[in-house]
């Protein structure tokens, strides 16, 4: 069975307790094309940006795994000018998926009521004066988070709940029911164990010990109250008029 996951360090984290198995096969991909690999490979399972499944509401989900996060810790942060008056642009860059396209505008319409346009950044340069938010590793390698803001806690603030970043789906019923039954108590797992998880990753040891300070804002089970907050998630995009009608998930 092919698990997709996406190339960050969240991702790494929870690798370190997947069982060794001639059975599994573990890829990495960019994160936006994880939905897609689904399609392509229908008995595989991946980790894929929540908001794909406005797209993809087909795709059935574990009941039981997700990266959630509520704090420090989080997928994509911002980074503003300083001494700025107004944002008119928003600079969106690295590892981008449909969820930072999508709740970048929602979040600065609802926190701050400003309607900044929202534009793709692939250049290999990052211009001082733009302002941005940033997915995946490239703020562990190219910026510093303690000068971000973390978008994830933003969202959790926005909807009260903790933000379901990241969702395992499959389009295969027996699949997902398999994978769910390789663990057991994950968050425990990995918080007893998080020096030997780290230790033979390539980050920096301040990234290490930042992840490390702020393990407790970062969830890899799915509890009662993370389905809640996905709910409260879609409605959100909803209430935005993205999508025209609130839909079912596939939990399995």
């Amino acid at each position: 069975m092919n698990i997709y996951l996406p190339n960050n360090i969240y991702s790494s984290i929870f690798e370190s307790i997947i069982p060794k198995s001639e059975e599994i096969n573990i890829l990495k991909k960019e994160t936006a094309l994880l939905a897609n690999q689904l399609l392509r490979d229908e008995s595989s399972i991946a980790l894929i940006p929540s908001l794909e499944l406005i797209n993809h509401n087909e795709f059935f989900i574990s009941s039981k795994f997700s990266f959630s996060f509520d704090g420090l810790l989080s997928y994509a942060y911002l980074y503003f000018t300083e001494n700025e008056k107004s944002i008119n642009k928003i600079f969106i860059r690295a590892d981008v998926s449909i969820n930072e396209i999508i709740l970048t505008k929602i979040l600065f319409a609802e926190r701050y009521s400003i309607y900044p346009e929202i534009t793709l950044d692939t250049s290999n340069k990052i211009s001082p004066g733009n302002d941005y938010v940033v997915s995946g590793d490239e703020n562990f390698t190219l910026w510093d988070v303690h000068h971000g803001i973390s978008f994830a806690d933003e969202i959790s603030d926005l909807i009260s709940l903790p933000y379901v970043n990241f969702l395992f789906a499959s389009q295969n019923r027996n699949s997902l029911e398999y994978f769910n039954n390789l663990f057991t108590e994950v968050d425990a797992k990995i918080e007893d164990n998080i020096d030997n998880i780290l230790q033979p990753l390539n980050y920096s040891d301040n990234v290490k010990s930042f992840i490390k300070e702020n393990l407790g804002s970062i969830y890899f089970e799915l509890t009662d109250n993370e389905i809640e907050a996905l709910k409260e998630l879609i409605k959100l995009v909803y209430y935005h008029e993205i999508i025209d009608d609130i839909f079912d998930l596939n939990l399995v």
